[in-house]
């Protein structure tokens, strides 16, 4: 299984261009992950003049689509019409249906699936050309995060809030693993587009060492705002605005109301 960006054609040949693994190793299969409720999208992705699409490369190489997420698609209907779009770069695949990628492995491995002939149908100079360069999206690109140190989940919340509400179509991935100011348990984030998920996991951090870690892919991202958008959750030794007794407006259900600080949380 190729990663999200990845061109399949070079990981395929280097089983017949290394003869090392020609030896010792077969091709078994090549299984592409599909996005049920995003691979439209990426399928109708208008790509410059002379690059790929990597959707469109990935199916074309499958013997065997997982089509993840349908839990998200609830019409029939659509999935048919999902399975039909896939079809058209590859009538002969098989298609498995699935929800968080939970399907039986004897269907997936030991299947003795892949057919060098079919790939040379639609790929003619596939086991002669194995040194073409292939020319990818510039405009998609990654930016990744890593840091010594804490995070206040409540600002962490309300900017990953507003960078979906803003950004989220161009958000491909996104995961993160972080450490949270007065929580011993990890945080963990991931997402695709607009669909997120995180909070605190089962998993605490003991004796290791604090820190977040951040990784986005998307097309045409500020890597300088995602940075200052994470370090502007961060934890400093700034005082707090407020001190216990002092006299506030609080935001609540019923709007701005007036309250008094009896407790500060942490630092």
């Amino acid at each position: 299984e190729t990663t999200g960006l990845a061109d399949p054609a070079p990981v395929a040949q280097t089983f017949f261009a290394d003869d090392f693994v020609q030896q010792h190793m077969r091709l078994d299969g090549i299984l592409t992950l599909v996005d049920a409720k995003h691979v439209i999208q990426h399928l109708d992705d208008e790509k410059p003049e002379g690059v790929e699409n990597e959707a469109q490369e990935q199916l074309a190489f499958a013997d065997i689509v997982l089509l993840n997420k349908v839990d998200l698609v609830p019409e029939e209907t659509e999935l048919k019409k999902i399975e039909g779009r896939i079809r058209e770069f590859n009538p002969t695949a098989s298609i498995i249906r699935s929800t968080q990628s939970k399907v039986d492995w004897n269907r997936l491995l030991g299947v003795g699936a892949f057919d060098v002939r079919r790939v040379l149908d639609f790929e003619p100079d596939f086991l002669t050309n194995f040194d073409e360069e292939h020319q990818h999206d510039l405009s998609v690109t990654s930016c990744s995060v890593k840091f010594e140190g804490e995070l206040l989940t409540n600002a962490l919340e309300d900017w990953i809030n507003t960078l979906l509400r803003t950004k989220g179509a161009d958000l491909f991935r996104y995961k993160g693993v972080l450490a949270c100011k007065g929580m011993d348990l990890k945080f963990i984030f991931q997402g695709v587009g607009m669909l997120f998920q995180g909070g605190f996991s089962e998993l605490s951090w003991g004796s290791e060492t604090r820190e977040c870690r951040f990784v986005f892919i998307g097309r045409n991202l500020d890597r300088e705002a995602l940075i200052a958008g994470v370090n502007a959750c961060r934890v400093d030794d700034k005082p707090l605005r407020f001190k216990v007794g002092d006299k506030v407006r609080a935001r609540t259900g019923a709007g701005w109301t007036p309250g008094r600080i009896i407790k500060v949380w942490d630092d």
